[in-house]
């Protein structure tokens, strides 16, 4: 804008500049005293037309360079893409009679893009958690959570490489406050599915016109705790594994693949496998070995009701892994909402999942969404658990917003 409000004022100067020259230029002709009265009359009614005309064609070219100006500052702004996200969140929760009441805004994030070209773009999203680092309770962190350059290598064919988001579960690659129902995200991803869960690697991406797409990414893999090293380690706890890219070890990379289907109206189905060769990374002294993963997921939207269920499942190989108890870890959750306005709307989900032997974890959630703004949400949830879950029982209140 600066560069155009200088423009203007050129287009404002240049013209009395342009009159002045030429009215200096033809003084000595009217100093000379060798035209009659009418003859001077004459020449002072050309030269005004000359001058005026002068002027409009300066005017013009000025114009058009400022236009120019005014167009290509747009343009260069529209490469930069901002937006973000954030919550503030509340629980009330009592566990076999003891209180927890806490208040925690969870989420601080930016995002940050540039498209360098139609087929070269940026994308990056940048983390503060619990407002504080370190926090009291040692759980705040900064975190580059997205860091990746995408490159389009044909209309419906991606490659990206950098740090990204697995692409599995439902919330893993959309969890802004807006897009989900209760306070919290589910449990079955932050649990089975390790949400949020990013890492650096190579993907692969392609659509097609019937609805159907898939992603191939090679990718840095999980490094679980070591035993050899700490007695109190837990070398099968996964969501401990993620290495987050801070100088990850890369002995043994992880490769996931999903195939998904959008190709009716209303309804998603996807599927996805992970295959992690060694937990350890090949440790000296082998603590751990390989773990597959396999899960899938189907959401149906039917005008104003919503319908969605998933299933998420790890086998760890190993007998120490099976000594454990911890060879299989899976989980399930089923959710139903109801939009029951066009700001309110309504949810139940139930989950199960387990990721020791024996312990059969157990959740139900019921709450609302209340939706002041499309990008705004005021959220409420209560929430029972079973006694192997924790047997924590309370309410939920939080905020959220997206640009």
């Amino acid at each position: 804008m600066a560069n155009f409000n200088q423009d203007k004022m050129m287009k404002n100067t240049l013209a009395p500049l342009a009159v002045l020259a030429v009215t200096a230029f033809t003084a000595p002709a009217f100093a000379a005293g060798s035209q009659t009265a009418d003859d001077q009359a004459a020449t002072i009614r050309q030269l005004e037309q000359r001058i005026e005309q002068l002027e409009n064609t300066l005017n013009e070219r000025v114009g058009m360079l400022a236009d120019a100006i005014e167009q290509q500052q747009p343009a260069e702004a529209s490469r930069v893409s901002i937006g973000g996200y954030g919550e503030l969140n509340y629980h009330n929760l009592n566990a076999d009679g003891e209180d927890d009441k806490q208040i925690d805004f969870r989420r601080w994030v930016m995002f940050l893009g540039y498209r360098f070209s139609d087929t070269i773009s940026f994308h990056s999203e940048f983390e503060v958690e619990h407002t504080v680092v370190p926090g009291s309770d040692g759980e705040g962190a900064v975190e580059l959570e997205q860091a990746y350059l995408e490159f389009k290598v044909a209309d419906n064919t991606q490659i990206k490489t950098g740090i990204q988001l697995t692409p599995v579960g439902i919330v893993n690659e959309t969890h802004e406050p807006t897009t989900y129902y209760g306070v919290e995200r589910p449990v079955l991803e932050t649990t089975i599915i390790p949400t949020t869960w990013y890492v650096a690697g190579v993907m692969l991406s392609q659509q097609f016109s019937n609805g159907l797409s898939y992603d191939v990414f090679i990718s840095e893999g999980l490094k679980t705790e070591d035993p050899t090293t700490d007695s109190d380690a837990d070398a099968f706890d996964l969501k401990a594994g993620k290495q987050k890219t801070s100088n990850a070890d890369a002995f043994d990379l992880a490769t996931t693949v999903r195939v998904r289907y959008t190709g009716v109206s209303g309804l998603e189905l996807a599927a996805y496998a992970q295959y992690q060769p060694d937990l350890d990374q090949s440790a000296e002294d082998s603590y751990a070995e390989s773990a597959t993963l396999l899960g899938g997921h189907a959401i149906y939207q039917l005008g104003d009701v919503t319908a969605k269920a998933m299933i998420a499942r790890w086998d760890l190989a190993g007998d120490d892994a099976k000594a454990a108890g911890k060879d299989v870890q899976d989980g399930a959750q089923v959710e139903l909402s109801w939009k029951v306005l066009e700001q309110v709307g309504v949810f139940g989900r139930q989950t199960v999942w387990s990721v020791e032997d024996g312990v059969d974890q157990a959740q139900t959630n019921l709450g609302v969404n209340y939706y002041p703004h499309p990008d705004v949400v005021l959220k409420a949830d209560y929430q029972l658990q079973n006694e192997d879950a924790g047997n924590s029982d309370g309410f939920y209140l939080g905020m959220g917003y997206q640009f």
